[in-house]
């Protein structure tokens, strides 16, 4: 089948890596390597469109391009957007349904909250008439699908369980060798949180970590904290760090996801919040790659740890659970090497892209045929 595949938050180059830009490039991927034909709709950034009149004549002339191609001999079997929300509402699908050709949103997001602020109401609606103009929605979010269900009937939704490619994500013990080494931390306990290091809730995460190491510390010499990412808070953390964690941090800075892997084999545990974290891929990463995690139960953790078997989810915004967690794996190796185990099996058997990706495949083809 031809896709035509719409991301009207961020196109798939752009230049800041993001779980939004990944899962979306993801989906592309996919496609294709199903022998689909994936045609890329002109990026059209609606975030916030409506304060922008000044965008206004450019997004017109984009879309009569998109206009023309679906009514031309080139036109799609299927319309697929990628998230569809207040702030950035799909306003291009609305052509396909004019085209008579199928409309589907992945990751779509409803919250009436939206429609009661001035400054989201305009977004509201916007993405309002998105979602109710489409013919089906898929959702990799569970905390989404009551907002959905509020909006339109459930049999056009379909909860699509996250996934990454497990078999990019694999244990390897020579780069464990190699890494903790040259990290001079081979007889160290590596606490990992891998997170953008940006104003706001990425980085009070990162600073919950810093803490829970910096009392652990006091107990256990050997704990050593290992931060990947990069962004405007980098050197804030870094002082934090500095004074609570002498000679027992390292930053990498931003780490290419093809070498992540090889940091992931490297430590011991992983931890970090979650704070609003919608899904949290890392997780996912983290465990395919034989990590136990500690996480909050805050918001997206949940759903793709295994509490009690692949980590722990501890409550939000207590310190000392969050502590409790890291210290319990910590203590016992045994106890590490169980969890990982159980969180590379649980990974690949509940969250590989591949066959949650087929499910939603084997739909798109039932709204075509």
């Amino acid at each position: 089948m031809k896709l035509a595949f719409c991301t009207p938050f961020k196109p798939l180059t752009h230049p800041r890596i993001s779980g939004d830009v990944t899962i979306a490039d993801d989906l592309a991927t996919f496609f294709r390597t199903r022998g689909h034909d994936v045609w890329l709709v002109p990026h059209v950034t609606t975030r916030y469109i409506w304060k922008r009149p000044q965008d206004w004549a450019q997004t017109f002339a984009t879309m009569q391009l998109v206009r023309e191609t679906l009514h031309s001999h080139e036109k799609p079997d299927i319309w697929f957007t990628y998230h569809s929300y207040y702030k950035a509402p799909d306003i291009l699908g609305s052509l396909a349904v004019r085209a008579e050709i199928p409309y589907t949103i992945f990751a779509p997001s409803h919250a009436l909250k939206r429609k009661r602020v001035w400054k989201t109401k305009p977004g509201y609606y916007l993405n309002k008439r998105a979602l109710q103009h489409a013919d089906h929605l898929f959702t990799n979010k569970q905390r989404d699908l009551e907002g959905l269900e509020q909006l339109v009937p459930s049999s056009h939704i379909s909860f699509v369980p996250p996934g990454i490619k497990t078999d990019d994500f694999l244990r390897d013990e020579q780069a464990r060798h190699k890494k903790r080494t040259a990290w001079n931390a081979s007889d160290k306990t590596i606490v990992l949180t891998v997170a953008m290091l940006r104003e706001g809730t990425k980085s009070e995460g990162v600073e919950y970590v810093i803490k829970a190491c910096e009392k652990l510390a006091v107990l256990d010499d050997s704990i050593f904290l290992v931060i990947a990412g990069d962004g405007t808070m980098r050197s804030s953390l870094e002082e934090k760090a500095q004074q609570a964690l002498p000679d027992k941090h390292l930053f990498l800075g931003a780490v290419p996801s093809t070498e992540l892997p090889e940091v992931y084999s490297a430590s011991d545990i992983f931890a970090f919040p979650g704070i609003n974290e919608g899904l949290g891929m890392v997780y996912l990463e983290a465990q395919s790659c034989g990590l136990p995690v500690v996480a909050w139960d805050h918001d997206g953790a949940p759903q793709v740890v295994a509490d009690g078997t692949t980590g722990f989810i501890t409550p939000s915004f207590d310190i000392e659970a969050f502590i409790a967690g890291i210290q319990k794996l910590a203590a016992s190796p045994e106890l590490r090497a169980t969890m990982g185990i159980a969180a590379r099996a649980y990974v690949t058997q509940e969250h590989d892209i591949y066959k949650n990706y087929k499910l939603l495949e084997e739909k798109l083809h039932s709204l075509i045929y």
